[in-house]
């Protein structure tokens, strides 16, 4: 059974249902800069950049708030350079500049004159590193 969260992107707030089998999934890279370079004794420099987290978020429609899901779909499928999200991380959330990697959905079927979806899932990175050495 899917639970209901709501989702905040750019402000506005979406109610749709975490999917149970795969609600959310957060990945990390840690990038370098252009002055990354092998010294001359072998060894590695790095120019970390940071820290970058990635989230992954499935969701399906609330048969309760169908138009949200819908809005949430218009929203996020639009030609934006980002959007600023708010996803959970550990024990608090972060919210930060992302930009959509990818994002689908299957049509499930139509009942009394209403498309139901089994769900949406989709990729953001973020713009910048959220950690940044120190």
């Amino acid at each position: 059974m899917a639970q209901l969260m709501w989702v905040v992107m750019d402000g506005m707030t979406y109610k749709v249902r975490v999917k149970s089998n795969e609600p959310f999934e957060e990945s990390f890279r840690i990038e370098d800069g252009e002055n990354n370079m092998i010294l001359l004794n072998g060894e590695e420099s790095r120019d970390v950049l940071g820290t970058y987290y990635d989230h992954t978020l499935s969701i399906e429609p609330d048969p309760r708030y169908l138009s949200d899901y819908d809005s949430f779909y218009e929203a996020i499928s639009a030609p934006v350079d980002y959007h600023t999200i708010t996803m959970p991380h550990g024990q608090t959330d972060m919210s930060y500049k992302a930009k959509v990697v990818s994002g689908s959905h299957k049509l499930r079927g139509k009942i009394n004159g209403k498309r139901y979806y089994y769900g949406l899932q989709v990729q953001f990175q973020p713009l910048a590193p959220q950690r940044e050495p120190s």
